[in-house]
């Protein structure tokens, strides 16, 4: 295949008498073997060769664990890698509630929208108060309507100047409190350690960053402000009551426990129910996304039915939640308005009964007008409340995430290296001990080794063996648990972490690339020129890639650059280390994915541009490793061999088994 077309096809001699491109492949692929041929492992005395540790397997032992494997056993299953999702119970905290609220403008903002809200009611009161005062039969002789009509406009101008307002402070105060929140769980994710995302699947990352923050974007800022707004409203309608119709206080404290009981046994329900839904919408996100991810797999081994099937289960638990839910809330409404029902009529009731002495006649208007709007503004008081609640359980849940624990300091002020810092590129660690978790086991157990200027270093070493955490060690992304790294005199771990990795270059196994363009992709930055973007584009031979596209460098890149081939996707990689001129230069198997010429490419563009750095490479693949300066075998979380791959092949040696695996192996294909 090339270029999306089949250049040749046929059986392999004679494809390899035509010449041309498979036969260029054959040959590098040929080059790279007479490395590993030329160089036989030698055997010990008794005729063996040396061969890297192994775990032995306990299937069908027959025995029964003793004591101290059981507590083994117990403690692997205190450290399972994903843990289940944490979940409050009970009331919301008030903690939650004052951060909310206090977010962006503090109890100063709280008070100026209840300010406004109170100043907005007693307009409304006002009007009403007005309207039964000019209408009273006792004042008609002395009724201006000239009069009348001018208060009552100023009295509905001010309140349509204070609703208003409210409506902006709401919306403002709202904005800045949900952008905050937004920014403290980004930045909390942004800087949380790989433990944390080892241990939390992705679904319920993006559960907090989408569902949980969409509540707080829309549904809060309107609902708790006007929650308040109707509880004052309740208030002030109490109020009125009590004034001019107090007999119908009889009704309406009953009325009132009522309500408080409702909420209180409704909320029960609803409060778990939508945490409840929360958890398992996660699930739901996660699924889905695993599935977009590996749709060709899953077609190509005909899974789809199952992953259907699967994905219906999910979606059906978390939406049986929301219905239970929604059935709450209908429990909830139908008796809130069946109690104000009868209390409205009970009220009218008294109003018709009752002597004129009780009530005064102009203000039975005024009071039925008042409990009929009690019955409603009541109502909905006390539903916004529990509706409030349950939303605030998305605060409570991003609450979580904002307080996970974070990485070291992004940068210490006290502690910043020299502008061209590491200078020379000397590395040297001491005793290394790292462990992903306090409660796992050690990975690394305590290397120690010297890596010089300008060396070009290949660690090897079977699959966990430590290869790639000790990577994960030198760029901190794991915190060494004993021991230290010194780079060019300067212990890294007294360095923040934006100063240390700033300065390593690095091209990991899986290119990375993100959606854009690929200037944005190989200067995400923008700290580098035009010329010099093409310049490093030509070294790592994509300039002619890039040129035939008519955008040039604002050719389109689609997430993780699907529309590139991975051989262009790591020479893209190799490019932006290219620009950052970095001394030190970390290979994670980066030429495990690409094939054999390209990964001739990549070795002869990294002996070429990169020979005054410090390069540790990490391969698999045995030729890689062949021309490096010396080569660190990494068995069981120990530095067993380090020395130069001839001295090692000469003597018998873990590094001379594994040269050997790879020479029978390539034999056998």
């Amino acid at each position: 295949m090339k270029e999306g077309t089949i250049v040749q096809s046929g059986k392999y001699d004679k494809l390899i008498q035509r010449g041309s491109d498979f036969a260029a492949l054959v040959a590098a692929h040929d080059s790279s073997m007479e490395l590993v041929e030329g160089a036989a492992p030698v055997s010990d005395e008794k005729g063996e060769t040396l061969a890297i540790s192994r775990q032995p397997s306990r299937k069908g032992s027959g025995r029964r664990p003793s004591n101290g494997e059981a507590s083994v056993v117990a403690e692997k299953a205190s450290a399972r890698l994903i843990k289940e999702e944490e979940r409050a119970s009970g009331h919301v905290s008030l903690a939650v509630y004052k951060q909310y609220m206090t977010e962006a403008w503090g109890w100063w903002g709280v008070a100026l929208v209840v300010a406004v809200s109170v100043a907005w009611q007693g307009s409304v009161l006002a009007s009403d108060y007005w309207l039964a005062y000019e209408t009273d039969a006792e004042n008609a002789a002395s009724f201006r309507p000239a009069l009348f009509i001018e208060v009552y406009a100023i009295i509905a101008v001010a309140s349509v100047v204070l609703v208003s307002g409210r409506s902006f402070l709401v919306a403002f105060i709202g904005l800045q409190t949900a952008n905050s929140f937004f920014k403290q769980i980004l930045n909390s994710i942004l800087h949380a350690p790989m433990s944390f995302f080892d241990t939390t699947p992705s679904g319920r990352i993006l559960s907090r960053a989408s569902s949980d923050q969409t509540n707080v974007d829309l549904f809060l800022p309107f609902f708790v402000w006007l929650s308040i707004s109707m509880y004052i409203t309740v208030i002030s309608v109490l109020i009125v009551t009590c004034q001019v119709a107090w007999p119908s206080v009889i009704a309406i404290i009953p009325l009132l426990i009522l309500n408080l009981w409702y909420r209180g046994y409704y909320l029960a329900t609803s409060r778990e129910l939508t945490r409840l839904e929360s958890i398992t919408k996660a699930p739901v996100i996660h699924h889905f996304s695993e599935t977009v991810q590996g749709v060709m797999t899953i077609r190509c081994f005909r899974k789809g039915d199952g992953f259907f099937q699967e994905n219906l289960n999910r979606v059906n638990s978390s939406l049986r939640m929301d219905f239970h839910n929604n059935g709450a809330n209908e429990w909830l409404g139908f008796r809130l308005e069946l109690a104000g029902s009868f209390v409205l009529c009970f009220t009218a009731l008294l109003m018709v009964t009752l002597p004129k002495s009780f009530i005064q006649p102009e203000f039975v208007g005024l009071s039925l007008s008042y409990g009929l709007s009690l019955n409603s503004v009541l109502f909905w008081a006390v539903w916004m409340s529990c509706f409030i609640e349950n939303k605030m359980v998305s605060v409570e849940r991003i609450k979580q995430f904002v307080n996970i624990p974070c990485e070291a300091e992004w940068r210490i002020k006290d502690c910043l290296p020299v502008a061209n810092w590491p200078t020379r590129g000397d590395i040297e660690v001491i005793d290394l001990k790292v462990r992903y978790r306090h409660n796992t086991p050690l990975v690394l157990k305590g290397i120690t080794l010297s890596i010089h200027r300008g060396e070009k270093i290949g660690v090897v070493g079977r699959t966990g063996s430590g290869k790639s955490t000790l990577i994960q060690a030198l760029f901190r992304i794991v915190e060494p648990s004993e021991g230290k790294i010194i780079i060019d005199g300067v212990d890294i771990c007294t360095l923040g972490l934006h100063d240390l990795r700033s300065r390593f270059g690095i091209i990991p196994q899986e290119p990375v690339l993100f959606e854009g363009t690929i200037r944005s992709n190989i200067d995400p930055l923008e700290e580098y020129s035009d010329v010099e973007i093409w310049q490093a584009l030509d070294r790592c031979q994509l300039k002619e890639a890039v040129t035939s596209k008519p955008e040039k460098l604002d050719a389109s890149v689609v997430d993780n650059g699907e529309n590139w081939s991975v051989g262009q996707r790591q020479l893209l990689c190799l490019g932006r280390v290219m620009l950052k001129h970095s001394k030190i230069l970390f290979m994670d198997e980066a030429t495990a994915s690409v094939d054999s010429q390209t990964d001739a490419v990549i070795q002869r563009i990294i002996r070429e541009d990169f020979a005054e750095c410090t390069i540790i490479s990490i391969a698999h693949r045995i030729p890689t490793v062949m021309d490096c300066d010396r080569v660190l075998v990494v068995d069981a979380g120990l530095a067993k061999e380090f020395d130069r791959p001839a001295a090692l092949i000469e003597r018998p040696s873990l590094f001379g088994a594994l040269v050997q695996e790879y020479a029978n192996r390539s034999s056998d294909m």
